[in-house]
């Protein structure tokens, strides 16, 4: 059912005020992020990634990859992923999809596979000297973004 919500979601986000997608990422872009990352991309995750490369709008980023740029963080997961690694320790299992510009970010949990093998998403911030999980927000990728664009259209 959630793989429906993915396909409901990307339907309806065109409709999104200041709606944005940029070009979809070859399978080798997809295949050298998921290298550096240590990660296989779900089957939500890669499709999205093929078709959209990321997606904006109305104030919501959910963040693409790019295995060839790493100035810029935001709203590049395989960029943002290695620096916090690297720089607070960041779980390896978790991948930054969206920030809520309040130390709050979402993140894919890999560790936390459901039977479609789908990793669930995650709230969790960094407190100075640990991760910390404040929630599980969505059971997998479609189902967050479906309650993104579903937020916005309704208010």
């Amino acid at each position: 059912m959630s793989y429906q919500n993915y396909i409901k979601a990307m339907e309806l986000a065109p409709k999104c005020k200041f709606y944005t997608t940029a070009v979809g990422k070859s399978q080798e872009e997809i295949g050298r992020s998921e290298e550096l990352l240590g990660i296989q991309f779900s089957k939500q995750c890669r499709q999205f990634y093929e078709q959209y490369g990321y997606l904006s709008f109305f104030g919501n980023e959910i963040f693409g990859i790019d295995p060839d740029d790493f100035d810029e963080l935001e709203g590049n997961s395989v960029a943002y992923a290695l620096n916090d690694r690297k720089e607070y320790g960041l779980p390896i299992r978790w991948i930054p999809i969206y920030n809520f510009e309040d130390g709050l970010m979402a993140y894919l949990d890999y560790s936390s596979i459901n039977d479609d093998g789908e990793p669930c998403v995650i709230m969790a911030g960094f407190n100075g000297s640990e991760y910390q999980i404040e929630e599980t927000i969505a059971q997998d990728f479609g189902d967050f973004v479906l309650g993104l664009v579903m937020q916005q259209l309704e208010g």
